[in-house]
């Protein structure tokens, strides 16, 4: 799914690629200080590597999903390979004493029939989004434009995408995200996780279905970070 059909002013924020000591406490500092709750999907061996910081999502009303183990293109593995990737980062995710995620991310956006497959079997449900911050603000020297921009895509039910990891640095990424939440909360939107989120979802019309793959606000297409 890319976003959720509903009436109410809600959008999710999700994070990708994390937890990272350099930019996950900041997240959550501006998510507390804006009354704002996301959806972090880590990555297996940085949650590994930072229990500390998966708990503190946790601990801070926010939720998290499996991004896999080790953040590869799924498309290119096989399918034996695409369920360890999954379970790997799904056991580090729970070493770090949360439960055991029930959303999903392929890394990148990146997925086909088997990788979706795979992930329905394992009990997931496979979030993507329809905007993404960093396709706004990481090219551009005006940040604020960039965030209005963003704006321009935001509708009730959309999926936003950030990252709180991975890379370049996400100085941007920390200097837009204030912003963003400030102009979300301007025009009436509750920034919320996933679930609460899906909890919105209006009932599907008779020939049609509550969650949207596709809108014409435009899925999500396979994404990675610029390295630039």
């Amino acid at each position: 799914m890319t976003r959720v059909r509903t009436d109410q002013r809600l959008v999710a924020l999700t994070f990708d690629d994390g937890p990272d000591p350099r930019w996950t406490p900041r997240v959550l500092e501006l998510l507390r200080q804006h009354h704002a709750s996301a959806t972090f999907f880590d990555v297996g061996r940085h949650a590994l590597e930072h229990p500390d910081l998966v708990r503190a999502e946790l601990d801070s009303g926010h939720e998290v999903g499996n991004h896999t183990w080790s953040h590869p293109d799924l498309r290119n593995l096989s399918t034996s390979a695409v369920r360890d990737e999954i379970t790997r980062g799904a056991e580090a995710i729970r070493g770090a004493q949360a439960h055991a995620p029930r959303l999903f991310r392929p890394p990148y956006g990146s997925s086909d029939d088997a990788v979706r497959a795979v992930a329905e079997v394992e009990g997931y449900r496979t979030v993507m989004w329809d905007v993404c911050l960093e396709r706004y603000v990481n090219h551009t020297s005006d940040i604020a434009g960039g965030v209005d921009l963003l704006m321009g895509r935001v509708r009730p039910g959309s999926i936003i995408l950030a990252h709180d990891g991975g890379v370049p640095d996400r100085t941007r990424t920390m200097q837009a995200l204030p912003l963003l939440l400030s102009r979300l909360a301007e025009r009436g939107y509750r920034v919320v996780d996933i679930t609460t989120l899906l909890a919105a979802a209006r009932p599907a019309p008779a020939s049609g279905r509550a969650v949207s793959s596709s809108s014409r606000w435009g899925a999500a297409r396979p994404w990675r970070p610029s390295t630039r």
